[in-house]
């Protein structure tokens, strides 16, 4: 895909509409610096109010840029909280970028083996594995009308219970819709139609069929009438 297109989260491409990269040169030495003065928190303030910016207008470069700079603002300030509930408050943004969500989670990768204390390497693995989970269950939301339980967990390698928890979650905060069979174990991403949708669909089959109908019919008798010449 190129530099000036991205898949936002919902999975549709989008093309870049304003390029803000002259903008983030100038802010992210700012903000920076802000961080190793001690104001990290307004430092990220400061990028969260850019990135709304970057994101809606499909900033892709841009957008990644910010992320990987506030996780690693976070990072360098050893503030593990922050790290975490930004990694999780930008994967979750409105139309996310999914290109942007990729390179902060890489970034967090090399964190992953810096870290020596087990318990903040455990957290954020924990973390990590969470928001991977929600744009893989997404893809399948995307390109799968069912799915057993049992194979959406393999894919994700999951337990059944872990992968029906991230489940639950992306239903409640309506970034997909799926309905699960408990009993049959299966999972159905497959949108309901409205009734009016569906009667402009058997409309429009409809018209196709008296057209085809229509059409055969004036081949036919056209055919007769050659014959009858004949």
């Amino acid at each position: 895909m190129s530099e000036d297109r991205a898949e936002r989260s919902d999975g549709r491409i989008v093309k870049m509409e304003v390029d803000y990269s002259p903008t983030v040169d100038q802010r992210l030495p700012e903000c920076e610096k802000m961080a190793r003065d001690g104001r990290l928190q307004e430092a990220i303030e400061s990028l969260l109010s850019l990135e709304k910016q970057t994101r809606t207008a499909s900033d892709m470069l841009s957008t990644s840029r910010i992320l990987v700079a506030i996780v690693q603002l976070c990072y360098e300030a050893k503030d593990w909280d922050a790290l975490n509930e930004n990694i999780m408050l930008l994967s979750k943004r409105r139309s996310q970028l999914k290109q942007a969500v990729t390179k902060m989670v890489q970034e967090c990768y090399t964190y992953v083996d810096a870290m020596s204390d087990l318990s903040i390497k455990l957290r954020l693995i924990d973390t990590l594995r969470t928001i991977t989970a929600g744009k893989n269950i997404r893809i399948m939301a995307k390109y799968y009308t069912s799915i057993t339980m049992g194979r959406m967990a393999a894919l994700l390698d999951l337990t059944i219970d872990e992968s029906e928890e991230f489940l639950s979650n992306l239903v409640v905060n309506k970034t997909i819709y799926a309905k699960v069979d408990r009993l049959a174990g299966i999972i159905n991403f497959q949108r309901p139609k409205d009734p009016n949708d569906l009667l402009n669909d058997w409309s429009q089959k409809l018209n196709s069929l008296m057209s085809l109908v229509n059409k055969t019919t004036h081949l036919i008798a056209k055919e007769e009438m050659i014959h009858n010449l004949q």
